[in-house]
């Protein structure tokens, strides 16, 4: 007999029951047809060979009709049928079902770790080999196959009915790994390209030719003319080539889809509304990719392709979590399809329709989640986020005031926290406030208006972030307006009590309906709409928008201040921008990593939380003297106390990350999952792995909030915290003898411990309620226990009146039946109601018995409703507590930055300092003095030499001019010196002997220069681009870093540029170290006195002489002295960097040759202007 393709046909009608523990075989049973057919199922690896399955042991799966081969639940006996309470048409006699009630061994209801489940089905996806009659035939419908485990049934699974077939305990297996027979090889002929590719390939693969190798040659979806690159098109009937071609969907002929079975149709109808995303099709226990999605699969995942004529390969429920972020990391979309109705829910369904199809007689398949880069939510099926830092989806929008500014709309949120930051500004011709944007909140998706970014922004979203993933949206229907925006908001009812106070200020004052966005907010709110709608698509809009977590987003100042604005800095923040955090690597280090970088060498924290707040604080200083001050107390005190910041180490270091961990129960709540959500009708075959993680992450959150109250309370035992401001307020509660601002969550957490048993719930995953938790549960247990009261009351009345033992008999909805000896049934007055009888017995109800079953199922049905959606109320009691634990999370992730900066200042060899700040007002112009400071972002004394810097001390000199032998230390003085700063406007303590300075309000740099292929700009450009952006916005309180300007040009260009910017930066007073090469510069600024010159030193010998001169060697000594370098050395970088000799020497003796010409060009021309001769030469 022929078998038919795949397991689809089997489970597109129902869901498969649960297999046991270690079998990975999926079960036989009828199925319904797919298009295409083969002789085998066996799956085949990579290399050709056909893979036996683990197992040829075939699961008993008797249907409800005995068609598979189930034995019938009916039958007779003294010609009478005894009816199931299941199904009364078909019976069996009592007698042998008690029998087969007792022979039936108990499932093993435990739950084992997940990675048991994975370690046991080993991934591979092996279909039943063995065919039979009834698969030839096409399913319609009947021969569903309904059962389930006893694993799945627990009060809170959708899944909750009862086995109705006979299950025997199989053997455990063992724990040990087994190694899989199926070899999880990659095709050989499939590319290796993570690109996403939505567009059949000829390079993919088709089967049921033979061998491998040409197996993936000729696979039926590379056939299907719709899906040629020539005839390709979207749901509307576009083309690629047209501008409003949307890549999201896929036209398929309707002829094409009547002609599919149930199953497959209902794949092409997803596939055609998400052709940009792999579809995780769920059938039965299995989520099954085909087609071109299975390419992928076998290519991305090391899947193994099944035989058959279309590609087709599967994996086990359990292991989603793991294939979906490997698809996801590379860049691919996953949308999980979830059965959301079973067999009997498809029956009642189809019964009531008029006249129903073959395609109404499948199980109902629904989209439940659609993931990327930027919606990741990390729930319990997607496991843990590997991150600490986050990924942000951003939504930009771009008016374009002329050709060379733009005004920019933004929204960014995290998804996996929920905090939405909107914002709207003007940016500069080199639209430094958006670099910025994405320096600081690096997006890893952006969404943006089809055809409407300006080249300019294309470009930069290309260069600054190419990994991340770019989507064009449609105007008005998917990138809203901003009306359709707020009118969406306010039509979905995500706010309970009206608009955020922070998204009110986005709406124009005299609109009372708040239907209109103002004038300057309008892109802004534009950019929200995106977002809303990209998050609706993958059913994730309620979630996040209900947490009503809403920030503006301020950019960064890009213009200066009048002279007369000056006196006082005006930021609340250092400025940092994209450039400055690039060339002085804080949070990257230009490879798309963090080591080398300041972040790297200073992150101690112990908390995912708290390392979030240290990224942030270091992209943005503080400028309040009063905010450093306090900083730096807390850091002092945590670090002379040791013991202290030891035991705070180790109790934050087992808290989980309590801001995504809260957000994920906030989504099992009754708020933050709306009734309508398809994971609502899912049906989890892991229900209870699934139940009873939720469990343990709920359980984990408290444990991770009682460790926080504990470090709290260790806090409050140290005195010498209470001298500092900043630890009291994140460890005192707002009732302490001096309050703080940590709330006391005691009584919350005394209330979660008591409400429900932790050891059933760890082990049995669910909630059984502690009397007094839940009204509606407590009701139904008084009630049974009422009713249990008065049955033995009304029992013993009946032993009385009939004077012998009377009993309840019966069960289900036969149960109080009164069972009288046959010798007493005399006493039998009218009231009692004959029911049946035994030998020796009669059974009767009465009014009361009826009244007594009545009650009993109405509050056993109460329990089992209020048990079923316990875990959600809990939760949901959980998250109205929102305010407390937010605050305990902010003043926790605030101490474990004090924290870390306490360590980093513990591991720092040599002298270290408190930095002292002088306010503006006080001082005659801002100034900075640096003695000893060394590099920060090293963890040996002896790698870096320590260096004075002083700049504008006591009226002096603000900038110094740099000069120095190459690789001589000029670029690493000038990094070293930014890097102190914001680490002393952090609040930290530094490796230096002292520091002094008044803050500094934005640092500015330009070190080092690389063409800009992407965006047409060479080196020179770029450096000039730069240069704009200090002249233009640097103030008095500026730092400026500036590196070898001019480089780009002829020598006399590069000069005359140097110069004339020396002297700009000279005049506006801001601090500044200024290298160079051109040593003419020196001459030009001698009598400028706010010019200070200094140069990196160094010991020069010289080697053996030819006729081309002397070969000097150079000795590095890293250390800054007084006055100019009086050459740069270049020849001994060259003679380093291996360079020959000859060519060396060479190029020496012409240099000098150079050097006498220009020496005697410079004294002719002192002569001719009246110089003496004498005077000239001096002046060499």
């Amino acid at each position: 007999m022929s078998q038919k393709n795949t397991l689809f046909k089997y489970f597109s009608k129902s869901p498969a029951p649960r297999l046991s523990q270690g079998d990975t075989k999926t079960p036989n049973g009828n199925s319904e047809g797919t298009p295409e057919e083969s002789s085998k199922k066996r799956p085949i690896s990579s290399n050709g060979d056909s893979v036996t399955p683990k197992s040829s042991k075939k699961p008993n799966l008797g249907t409800t009709n005995g068609r598979s081969g189930g034995k019938s639940l009916s039958a007779k006996k003294n010609g009478k049928t005894i009816k199931t309470p299941k199904d009364e048409k078909k019976s069996k006699p009592k007698k042998k079902l008690l029998d087969s009630m007792k022979e039936e061994e108990p499932v093993d209801d435990s739950i084992e770790d997940p990675l048991d489940d994975l370690e046991d089905l080993d991934d591979s996806y092996v279909p039943d080999e063995s065919g039979s009659e009834d698969e030839e035939a096409e399913s319609s419908g009947e021969n569903e196959e309904s059962e389930q485990s006893a694993d799945e049934e627990n009060d809170e699974s959708p899944n909750n009915k009862s086995s109705k077939r006979k299950r025997t305990k199989e053997p455990r297996r063992s724990s040990k790994k087994v190694k899989s027979s199926t070899p999880n090889v990659k095709a050989k002929s499939i590319p290796s390209s993570g690109k996403l590719s939505l567009n059949a390939s000829s390079s993919t693969p088709e089967a049921g030719s033979g061998s491998f190798e040409d197996d993936v040659q000729n696979w039926t979806h590379l056939k299907f003319e719709f899906l040629k690159p020539e005839k390709i098109k979207d749901a509307s009937g576009r083309r690629p080539s047209d501008p409003e071609y949307d890549c999201r969907t896929l036209y398929v002929p309707k002829d094409f889809i009547l002609d599919q079975t149930p199953g497959m149709r209902q794949w092409w109808d997803l596939k055609a509304k998400h052709y940009d995303c792999i579809l995780f099709f769920k059938v039965g226990k299995f989520y099954e990719l085909y087609h071109w999605d299975a390419v992928t699969g076998v290519k991305e995942l090391s899947l193994t392709f099944m035989r058959g004529a279309f590609a087709h390969c599967g994996f086990p429920e359990i292991a989603y979590g793991r294939f979906s972020a490997q698809l996801v990391d590379k860049g691919y979309k996953v949308a999980r399809v979830e059965q959301t109705e079973t067999p009997d829910m498809m029956e009642k369904r189809v019964k009531k329709m008029y006249k129903p199809t073959k395609f109404d007689r499948v199980v109902k398949r629904e989209i439940c989640q659609l993931t990327t880069k930027g919606t990741r939510v990390f729930t319990v099926a997607d496991g843990e986020a590997r991150e600490a830092q986050s990924a942000y989806l951003l939504s930009i929008m771009e008016k374009e005031i002329d050709n060379t500014k733009s005004t920019y709309g933004v929204c960014f949120v995290d998804t996996s926290i929920g905090v939405f930051h909107i914002g709207q500004f003007d940016d500069d011709r080199h639209s430094s406030r958006l670099r910025t944007l994405i320096a600081t909140y690096p997006p890893v998706q952006v969404l943006h208006e089809r055809n409407q970014l300006s080249k300019r922004t294309n470009q930069i979203l290309s260069n600054a972030v190419a990994s991340a993933l770019k989507e064009a949206l449609n105007p008005e229907t998917e990138f809203w307006t901003a009306t359709d925006t707020l009118i969406k908001i306010s039509e979905r009812k995500y706010f309970e009590e009206g608009l955020p106070e922070t998204l009110k200020s986005f709406v124009g004052e005299e609109d009372a309906l708040g239907l209109t966005a103002s004038t300057n907010s309008e892109l802004g709110v534009r950019c929200l709409g995106a977002i809303i709608w990209f998050l609706t698509r993958g059913f994730l809009d309620f979630q996040l928008l209900t947490l009503a977590k809403f920030e503006v987003y301020t950019p960064i100042v890009i213009s200066r201040l009048p002279d007369e604005q000056m006196e006082k800095i005006t930021l609340k923040n250092m400025v940092l921008d994209a450039i400055t955090l690039r060339n002085l690597n804080i949070v990257d280090n230009g490879q798309g990593g963090t080591v080398g970088t300041l972040l790297h060498r200073i992150d101690n924290c112990s908390t995912p939380f708290g390392k979030r707040l240290l990224r942030h604080w270091m992209c943005s200083p503080s400028t309040s003297i009063q905010t450093i001050r306090a900083r730096q107390a807390a850091v002092k005190i945590l670090r002379e106390n040791t013991t202290l910041l030891s035991e705070l180490g180790t109790v934050l270091a087992k808290v989980p990350d309590l801001e995504r961990l809260f957000n994920r129960i906030y989504a099992q709540s009754s708020k933050g999952l709306h009734d309508s959500h398809p994971d609502n009708r899912a049906i989890m075959f892991e229900e209870k792995v699934y139940s009873k993680r939720k469990i343990l992450e709920f359980i984990a959150v408290l444990d991770g909030f009682a460790l926080l109250q504990r470090a709290s309370l260790l806090m409050q035992e140290c005195k010498p915290c209470d001298d500092s401001e900043i630890l009291v307020q994140c460890s005192h509660f707002p009732n302490h003898m001096t309050p703080g601002a940590f709330p006391d969550l005691e009584e919350h957490l005394n209330f979660f411990k008591k409400a429900f048993d932790r050891d059933e719930a760890e082990k049995e995953g669910r909630i059984i309620p502690s009397a007094g938790v839940d009204p509606e549960y407590d009701q139904a247990m008084d009630e049974l226990k009422q009713i249990e009261k008065e049955t033995k009351k009304y029992l013993a009345q009946q032993c009385a009146h009939f004077e012998c033992k009377v009993v309840y008999v019966g069960k289900d909805k036969t149960r109080f039946q009164l069972e009288i000896p046959d010798s007493k049934v005399s006493k039998v007055s009218d009231e009692y109601e004959l029911v049946g009888q035994r030998k020796g017995f009669k059974k009767f109800s009465t009014v009361e018995t009826k009244s007594f079953l009545e009650r009993q199922m109405t509050a056993e049905d109460l329990k089992l409703n209020v048990l079923a959606s316990l875990r959600k109320r809990i939760f949901t009691r959980f998250i109205e507590k929102y305010e407390d634990w937010y605050a305990a999370i902010e003043c926790m992730s605030t101490l474990d930055v004090m924290m870390s900066l306490a360590t980093y200042s513990l591991s720092i060899e040599g002298d270290t300092c408190i930095p002292e700040f002088k306010a503006v007002e006080n001082v005659d112009q801002p100034f900075v003095n640096l003695v000893n400071g060394k590099f920060p972002c090293v963890t040996s004394e002896e790698d870096f030499i320590p260096n004075d810097t002083k700049l504008g001390e006591n009226g002096g000199a603000s900038l110094l001019l740099l000069t120095g032998p190459n690789m001589g230390g000029k670029s690493t003085l000038m990094r070293q010196l930014g890097l102190l700063v914001i680490m002393a406007q952090m609040g930290c303590i530094i490796p230096a002997e002292s520091l002094e300075l008044t803050p500094v309000d934005r640092i500015f740099t330009r070190i080092g220069a690389q063409d800009d292929i992407m965006s047409g700009e060479s080196t020179f450009f770029v450096e000039l681009c730069e240069t704009a952006s200090i002249l233009n916005n640097a103030s008095v309180h500026s730092l400026v870093l500036v590196d070898e300007l001019g480089r780009g040009t002829s020598t006399y260009d590069g000069t005359a540029i140097a110069a004339a910017v020396l002297q700009e930066l000279s005049r506006m007073k801001c601090r500044t170290i200024f290298s160079t090469h051109y040593h003419t510069l020196v001459g030009s600024i001698k009598d400028n006195s706010g010019i200070a010159l200094g140069h990196m030193s160094c010991m020069v010998e010289s080697e053996e002489e030819d006729e081309n001169g002397k070969e000097e060697t150079v000795t590095f000594l890293y250390k800054l002295a007084e006055g100019a370098c009086p050459k740069s050395y270049g020849f001994n970088a060259a003679r380093l960097a291996g360079i020959p000799s000859h060519i060396i020497r060479s190029g020496s003796a012409k240099a000098k040759l150079l050097e006498e010409q220009a020496s005697n060009r410079k004294v002719f021309r002192s002569i001719f202007t009246g110089v003496s001769p004498a005077d000239a030469i001096a002046s060499l």
